[in-house]
């Protein structure tokens, strides 16, 4: 008798302990599902369509609260922009480039540079059509191929890296176009894209430098062939190179192949890192504008726009422009 009570028991306490066991595991994933969701912004990421053509950008009419609440807005065309195109391109200036431009999700559409570079400029808006991971070969799709022309004016914004990259294509980012079912699925999602990522070397390790170099020039053309395209078109097109942290800390040069291609197809961008020099920064100011060795913070896009900006006055300044009056406000 018992011999059978203690039985009982332990087949209840064993029953009561897993029990709690699955509780406590339960509500550990309900915790975290919360945090990685309100903190983190995980589970409704940003979605990206997928071409044939120019790669991959965001799906329009999204409204996405990522990290620390940072607000991610999307217009019709899929443009981080305040508010909506509609069909006349003029009074409208259009970013593009890779992830510096795009800002990333911990930084609102009215801090990035393609905000900030266009206030005080009346009767101009812009819209952001950076995206994470684009090279030359993504722009170039997307506005001559495609082709894309919402707007009067065309600023592209491209790290030095932008030549080497190619058309990138959705697949093999990290960057969705199907929804997780949960904010955890997204985290496992990324943890595996980072472990996957240590399978590959980039295919410069394998290149010899005549390849290197076909890349490379072959970005430029694409750039020297939209330039074209736009002002057969009557639109406007300024170019600026972004630089590192490296750069601009005065590690490292600028690239030598990348300045050789641009000059042999005539182009001219504005080095944005020899503006830097009549800003007098310190060396805690530069670290400051820095995320990390390529992206910015607020601090980087502010004076990035402040650079822009200057360029977007001389060329809406130009004698016999053609399209309408400009005032220029102080932002």
């Amino acid at each position: 008798m018992q011999k059978s009570v203690r039985k009982a028991l332990d087949r209840h306490r064993r029953i009561v302990g897993a029990t709690i066991a699955i509780a406590v595991t339960c509500l550990s994933i309900g915790c975290a599902e919360i945090l990685l969701r309100s903190v983190l912004g995980l589970g409704h990421p940003v979605l990206y369509d997928s071409s044939a053509v120019y790669g991959f950008r965001p799906l329009p009419n999204q409204q996405q609260r990522r990290r620390y609440g940072v607000q991610l807005a999307f217009n019709n065309l899929g443009l981080r922009a305040e508010h909506d195109f509609d069909n006349d391109p003029k009074g409208k200036v259009l970013f593009l480039g890779d992830s510096v431009t795009y800002g990333g999700s911990y930084i609102d559409n009215r801090q990035l540079f393609s905000y900030l570079a266009v206030q005080g400029l009346s009767h101009y808006e812009s819209g952001n059509a950076g995206v994470n991971g684009w090279g030359v070969e993504n722009i170039f799709g997307l506005v001559v191929e495609r082709p894309f022309l919402p707007a009067e004016i065309y600023v592209i914004t491209l790290m030095e890296q932008d030549f080497y990259r190619g058309l990138v294509r959705c697949q093999g980012t990290p960057f969705s176009n199907v929804s997780p079912r949960s904010a955890l699925v997204e985290l496992w999602w990324a943890f595996c894209y980072s472990q996957n990522e240590k399978r590959h070397r980039g295919w410069t390790a394998f290149a010899s430098a005549q390849e290197t170099s076909y890349v490379v020039e072959k970005a430029a053309r694409r750039l020297k062939e939209m330039q074209a395209f736009l002002r057969e078109r009557g639109f406007e097109y300024l170019l600026f190179i972004t630089p590192t942290r490296d750069q601009v800390l005065g590690n490292r040069p600028k690239d030598p192949l990348v300045q050789q291609m641009l000059e042999r197809y005539g182009l001219a961008p504005v080095y944005i890192v020899d503006r830097l020099t009549d800003y007098g920064l310190s060396e805690t100011a530069k670290h400051g504008l820095f995320h990390d060795n390529a992206h910015l913070e607020k601090a980087g896009h502010a004076l990035w726009a402040r650079v822009i900006r200057k360029e977007l006055e001389r060329l809406l300044c130009q004698p016999g422009r053609t399209s309408g009056s400009v005032e220029i406000v102080s932002p």
